[in-house]
């Protein structure tokens, strides 16, 4: 017999058959109602019936497992189909309709009480019948009963379980599909979202084979890395110690007095009026403390300081600039810092923590972006670090602190986590991926707009608000925090693999966009300057990545020439923004930004893209923009690399893009392109390799050329010294060894695979299969 399917674990009944007297009547037998709880009924045991749980099993400690169950259900449930309920497995859904309290229809009576209890009782009725319906489905498909249903979140068309159904029946979209960037293999892989500028490389797919055709032709570029990369090896870095690091050797770390006045007022002046996470009067009083009694400044205030001179070393202005292999020696000093300080900190208590240690972390995170120091690892950073402020609370208004706290603590908590938000927001944007979801736990006003003198640790009250329009140290968070839920908003859709985004919905959000862009205030004052340039050019990102995606997407001719339109008005924009602040000697965003990459990368990617309906006079506008935005991305690179040393494959990105496009116009001057491509991005590596700080890395036949020869601008004659070891036959340049005959061609070793890879984009997964077809030329 099978098993109760209500309580399989009750012992098998026998079922009752009608007589032949009343097998063919209308008359049933009536049963006699059980109103026992069910444990006494099975133990034949006389139940008191008593409410919510009997004495017997209140007395044996089982009263939360004393069940009254209606007998009339139990005696329908047996006529059921035995051999689709024998092997039933019951849902906590189903199951809400019959492990309850009694479920007995009350007598009949005019009180509240019985009539509530009447509704109780066909509430559970109604869940018993939703149940015994359920069960009847799943008995009719002829579907195993135990099998639990499924609850899985639905497929994406990268899935390799979703493409083979479409492939038997239709081409895939593939300009429609997710652009992620995965490289490595096995457990060393790096994967980059939808919004990472790199994804735009997957909508130009014969710029993979333009640079692999350069390597090829042009094999001058691999040499000289070659050299970068034997000097690099022989060269010891500042980052190799081991020992515990102490206050001393934070105040070890520390220029002379009239260097840190420098630095500290050049973080100040380029960062501090973007995230304000330092009070003014009280860091100016610790720090004339410091320099006036050294041996009893804190360790957590030297290394802010040291931190602070670290986030500015590369913004200075001084020449020559001068190289350690491929570093320059003011970013290894600010890594020195940086390595020191972060070693100092793994060992510091969690457990009384003061503002400090805070203003400390963030400020490491701030120094590692604008060195380019652990870039692949700031993401990551971020996210360690918002957990740390959430941990403390940050997150949540201060207001509902229940001790007393000033109100220049509760300000600076404000500030500070405001600060580490939005850091992490353009974190993750920058990664693509999608944003920590913390929002959903915050509760943390703004900071205030008021200045630093107007509030000290002495005060009562906090100082009242001063109007949007007046610029004040913290006005950039204040409406960079207006704009964070549209920003989390788009970055979590535009990283969403499982999330289209229709024509109405870019330009609803590009219209909410530019509403935003449109309440900037016009501040007054040069330090209003680079908060407004960041407050602008952060939502300008997401409408390229908006419009690039519709670009793909669109369904008309209208549609497609608004998102060009959209685009290059957009990466103008962006571009003009950077380029007017370092007019002005301002290259804080220089420094902070990643957006160069992406803007020089959408106007190659709508100008390289055959579009036969496409206006004419359109066409000739982003041709004639998309040249002047390119040469001015690469100017701006090459200066980043100036001061950094490195971060030459950005540039080189930017450079094979720009050949490839000229060449999509041009067939006919393919290899000339390639050259200026190369000659370009030769050039910063021929000055690296002349300035290194213990002298040029490579000695010509008429002595070494010096860093001084390039600091009087004699970097003509420094490339010529260099470009001895390379010839040029027909206007190509060919690495020949010992000055060897064209005949006598010697293939120069590789590189290593990997680090080629990056630079050909050979290995630069940016989807599952399908994608071959269309990317072919990319490796």
């Amino acid at each position: 017999m099978p098993q109760d399917p209500l309580f399989p674990e009750m012992e098998p009944t026998t079922q009752r058959t009608q007589s032949p007297e009343t097998a063919g009547g209308s008359e049933r037998k009536r049963r006699r109602k059980v109103l026992s709880c069910y444990d006494c009924r099975r133990r034949k045991l006389q139940c008191d019936r008593a409410m919510p749980a009997c004495s017997r099993c209140t007395k044996a400690g089982q009263a939360a497992n004393c069940l009254y169950i209606d007998d009339g259900t139990d005696a329908r449930g047996r006529h059921r189909d035995s051999a689709a309920l024998a092997n039933v497995e019951f849902s906590s859904g189903a199951l809400e309709g019959h492990y309850s309290r009694p479920i007995q229809a009350p007598a009949p009576a005019a009180s509240t009480a019985d009539t509530l209890a009447r509704l109780e009782y066909q509430d559970r009725r109604i869940k018993q019948l939703e149940a015994a319906l359920l069960l009847s489905t799943q008995a009719a498909s002829q579907l195993p009963i135990h099998q639990p249903k499924a609850s899985r979140l639905p497929l994406t068309p990268e899935s390799p379980c979703a493409i083979e159904p479409v492939v038997a029946t239709a081409p895939l979209n593939i300009t429609d599909r997710e652009t992620m960037l995965l490289r490595g293999k096995s457990f060393k892989t790096q994967f980059h979202g939808i919004t990472h500028p790199g994804s735009m490389i997957a909508y130009i797919p014969e710029l993979s084979a333009f640079t692999k055709q350069t390597f090829e032709r042009v094999p001058a570029l691999l040499r000289i890395r070659q050299d970068m990369k034997a000097l690099e090896d022989r060269t010891p870095y500042a980052a190799a110690m081991s020992r515990q690091i102490t206050d001393v050797d934070l105040r070890a770390l520390l220029p002379s007095r009239t260097q840190t006045d420098r630095l500290v007022q050049l973080y100040l002046d380029n960062y501090d009026s973007i995230y304000h996470i330092i009070h003014l009067p009280s860091f100016r009083r610790e720090y004339n403390d410091m320099w006036a009694t050294p041996h009893l400044a804190k360790g957590g205030f030297i290394a802010l300081v040291v931190l602070m001179t670290a986030t500015a070393q590369c913004l200075q202005t001084t020449e020559p600039w001068l190289y350690t292999a491929n570093s320059s020696t003011a970013r290894e000093k600010a890594i020195n810092a940086i390595y020191l300080c972060d070693r100092w900190l793994e060992v510091q208590s969690q457990k009384h923590v003061t503002l400090v240690d805070f203003q400390i972390r963030f400020l490491l995170n701030l120094a590692k972006l604008v060195n380019a120091h652990k870039f692949k690892r700031t993401w990551t950073d971020a996210g360690t670090m918002i957990r740390f402020f959430m941990a403390a609370g940050l997150h949540r208004s201060p207001d509902l602190l229940r001790k007393p706290t000033s109100p220049l603590d509760k300000e600076m908590r404000r500030r500070l986590w405001a600060a580490a938000s939005e850091f992490e927001l353009q974190a993750a944007f920058g990664r693509g991926m999608i944003s920590a979801p913390f929002p959903q736990q915050s509760d943390c006003t703004p900071p205030s707009n008021i200045y630093d003198e107007g509030i000290t640790a002495d005060s009562e009250l906090s100082p009242p608000s001063r109007p949007s329009h007046e610029f004040t140290s913290s006005s950039y968070l204040i409406f960079a925090h207006e704009t964070f839920n549209l920003r989390y908003t788009l970055n979590t859709v535009l990283n969403n693999i499982r999330q289209t985004i229709s024509f109405d919905d870019a330009k609803r959000y590009t219209e909410d966009i530019e509403a935003h862009l449109a309440s900037i205030p016009d501040w007054i004052g040069s330090s209003s300057e680079a908060p407004r340039a960041l407050l602008a050019i952060t939502l300008r990102q997401y409408v390229l990545v908006l419009h690039d995606r519709q670009f793909r997407q669109a369904k008309s001719q209208c549609e497609r020439d608004f998102a060009k339109t959209t685009l290059i008005t957009t990466a103008s924009k962006i571009i003009s923004a950077h380029k007017s602040l370092v007019l002005r000697g301002c290259r804080a965003l220089q420094l902070l930004c990643q957006d160069q990459l992406r803007a020089a990368l959408s106007v190659c990617h709508i100008a390289s893209t055959p579009d036969p309906g496409a206006d004419a006079v359109l066409t000739a506008m982003i041709e004639t923009n998309a040249a002047t935005i390119i040469n001015d991305v690469c100017d701006h690179l090459s200066d980043k690399i100036t001061r950094y040393g490195r971060e030459q494959r950005q540039l080189w990105i930017v450079l094979a893009a720009n050949g490839f496009m000229k060449a999509k116009r041009d067939p006919a001057q393919r290899l000339a392109y390639m050259q200026e491509a190369v000659d370009k991005i030769t050039r910063p590596y021929y000055k690296i390799m002349a300035c290194q700080e213990d002298g040029p890395a490579t000695e010509g036949s008429n002595g070494a050329y010096t860093a001084a020869a390039i600091a009087d601008g004699d970097t003509n004659g420094t490339k010529e010294r260099v470009e001895r070891r390379f010839e040029m036959p027909n206007g190509i340049i060919e690495y020949m060894p010992n000055a060897a005959k064209p005949s006598e061609y010697v293939e120069p070793p590789m590189l290593d695979l990997d680090d080629l890879a990056q630079w050909t984009f050979d290995d630069w997964a940016f989807g599952p299969e399908g994608q071959g077809g269309e990317f072919g030329g990319m490796g």
